[in-house]
């Protein structure tokens, strides 16, 4: 199986992608927030629109998904949460637009109009209402149905928060409480067969009977790789400030004592990330990401493996090694980097490929150029503490073009 024949390489490699990591979540926003089509919503009733946000998220512009899914869904929610007697099926049903063979979610627009950021798009408003469609709209719908008739179980009445605050329990094992809540959340919405257009009422009866029929998982199943928006919220909700946040008071909320212990800044949480997998997209995968800066270094690796499955199995490897500074989630930021600078031939800058000599000015309080250019992350200048300065992963890449120090 999968072996690291130079980690001596692969550790400085990791180290890098690690630090782009830190920028990426100390920046006050890692992304802009969801539109939310009201300002009293609490932290439960955000967390569940993150979760039905994220559902939408495949072939679909991210920012379109924030700014307009986030408006309509989150109205969704607002009722759902607000109008417990109101059975889930008839909800949705009234969000939903069929027109021939496509299907929309509207809501309502205020007596004010559109806001700014719904503004940006054209033929969003129709008659009135706001209108979103995502690229699997009616498969997309079974999931969300299915998640929010689960939710209004009695043993969470309609709390998303609740559901959470079961699955991560008040043990002290963060690393098994996250991939028990990983399991759970995958059996919440994304188990299963896919559906259409056509099939969509079969869908809304398949998602009542698992909604019926589900059970918590006392620990966690099979790894859940190809669970790419899974992993995203989940960790968004650990990582992020602004859900970490929200996620922390509505634990509070749902009556978990141990919901300060899920704080961010905990020492104990923070140890227990290597427990998130790396959400697998067409970046990491990308071939001249894969095969220039990990593939040399490995050896029998399988033909069908993606990212997720070698990083882990780099982790796994790696894990004793004292110079190894990550965990495989934080590869994610190739969804930055690979975009910037693989795709563009960057490789004259590149920390992996040229170096950063051209780049790094090392002046305090100034904005990095490095993080600025492979990423687009704004990060204060420290020289003192900056191991990107020390360059010591130039010429790493076997798909560099910038020439320069030739790969062993």
């Amino acid at each position: 199986m999968c072996q690291v024949t130079n980690p001596d390489r692969l550790c400085p490699i990791l180290h890098v992608f690690g630090l782009m990591d830190h920028v990426r979540w100390a920046q006050p926003a890692a992304y802009d927030t969801i539109n939310y089509c009201a300002n009293d919503l609490t932290p439960d009733e955000k967390l569940l629109t993150h979760w039905l946000c994220y559902i939408t998220d495949r072939q679909t512009p991210f920012q379109r998904i924030w700014d307009v899914g986030g408006y309509v869904l989150s109205h969704l929610v607002r009722c759902y949460t607000r109008e417990r007697d109101r059975p889930v099926r008839n909800l949705i049903n009234d969000y939903i637009l069929r027109e021939n063979r496509t299907v929309w979610l509207r809501c309502p627009l205020p007596p004010a109009g559109a806001n700014a950021r719904l503004s940006r798009y054209e033929n969003v408003i129709v008659n009135g209402a706001v209108t979103f469609a995502s690229r699997y709209m009616a498969d997309d719908l079974v999931r969300m149905y299915r998640t929010l008739e689960t939710l209004a179980r009695n043993e969470w009445d309609r709390s998303f928060a609740g559901f959470l605050a079961d699955c991560l329990g008040d043990g002290d094992d963060r690393y098994a409480a996250i991939r028990r809540t990983a399991t759970a959340l995958s059996r919440l919405t994304y188990d299963g067969r896919s559906y259409d257009q056509a099939t969509l009422q079969e869908g809304f009866a398949d998602a009542a009977q698992r909604a019926a029929n589900f059970a918590m998982p006392a620990q966690a199943g099979d790894a859940l790789y190809g669970r790419k928006r899974l992993w995203c919220s989940l960790r968004d909700y650990l990582k992020s400030a602004e859900f970490n946040r929200e996620l922390v008071a509505a634990l509070q909320a749902a009556g978990l004592a141990t919901a300060e212990t899920w704080a961010r800044n905990n020492g104990a949480l923070r140890h227990a990330l290597h427990a998130l997998e790396l959400p697998g997209d067409v970046w990491n995968n990308a071939f001249e990401f894969r095969a220039g800066l990990f593939l040399p270094y490995l050896t029998n690796v399988p033909g069908n493996w993606d990212m997720p499955r070698i990083i882990r199995a780099i982790y796994n490897r790696l894990r004793e090694n004292q110079e190894l500074q990550f965990h495989p989630e934080q590869l994610d930021v190739s969804f930055d980097f690979v975009p910037r600078m693989c795709q563009r031939n960057q490789c004259d800058v590149c920390p992996f490929g040229g170096g950063v000599e051209q780049l790094c000015h090392q002046h305090e309080d100034l904005l990095c150029p490095v993080t600025l250019a492979c990423c687009g992350y704004r990060y204060r200048c420290s020289p003192a503490n900056c191991p990107l300065r020390e360059n010591r992963t130039r010429g790493f890449c076997h798909q560099n073009l910038a020439g320069g120090v030739a790969p062993d």
